[in-house]
């Protein structure tokens, strides 16, 4: 299991470059791709997180044939609409593909409060959160959007041997973007816990 990221209360946090090799090929993460429900304690390393969150929804290419950045899953008219909202132990971040790094939203561990017990002692958990200011005001294709992304992270997860557990219910949806501070217009529409896998009894 890997130390303590450490990150602190740092702001912003820069990732280290995604490495683009390494993992279980697309065929063998697909067939090993499940949906996992318990996890064991430990945190991921920089290095990890960083392949991790770049596989959700990074920045895989300059410029795509719409205005924005090219990421690694489509959204409908290129509105990237879907947010990444990171829980990690030291507190919750937004996840910034452009320049690969993580921004600090509120310190403080919130693990506990996105999602069932298994969660809270996850490496980490990812809210999905649409801003319907950038599809003006309607939900559109976002639960499609952030579908997409979600699969991006089971086969990562299934590539590197983790646990992942995407889920649509959310125990105190309101008191968990209140605590991320999230505009009137933006709205966690799913949570997925990725970890190391338990051990088995």
């Amino acid at each position: 299991m890997a130390a303590a990221l450490c990150f602190g209360q740092t702001a912003v946090v820069t990732l280290p470059k995604p490495r683009l090799e390494g993992g279980r090929p697309l065929m063998k993460a697909l067939a090993e791709r499940k949906t996992t429900r318990q996890f064991g304690e430990g945190t991921f390393a920089p290095q990890m997180l960083s392949d991790l969150l770049w596989a959700a929804f990074g920045m895989n290419r300059p410029q795509a044939d719409r205005p924005g950045l090219g990421r690694t899953a489509p959204s409908a008219m290129n509105r990237q609409e879907i947010d990444l909202y990171v829980a990690l132990p030291e507190g919750v971040y937004v996840y910034e593909a452009e320049p690969h790094r993580l921004r600090l939203v509120v310190a403080g561990d919130l693990r506990g409060k996105t999602g069932p017990e298994a969660a809270a002692k996850a490496a980490v958990t990812i809210a999905y959160v649409a801003d319907y200011a950038k599809t003006n005001g309607q939900a559109g294709s976002s639960q499609v959007d952030a579908g997409f992304i979600g699969q991006n992270v089971y086969l990562f997860a299934a590539s590197e041997h983790l646990g992942a557990w995407f889920r649509g219910s959310i125990p105190d949806k309101q008191g968990l973007e209140q605590s991320l501070k999230l505009r009137p217009e933006q709205h966690v529409l799913y949570t997925q816990t990725v970890g190391y896998l338990a051990a088995k009894p």
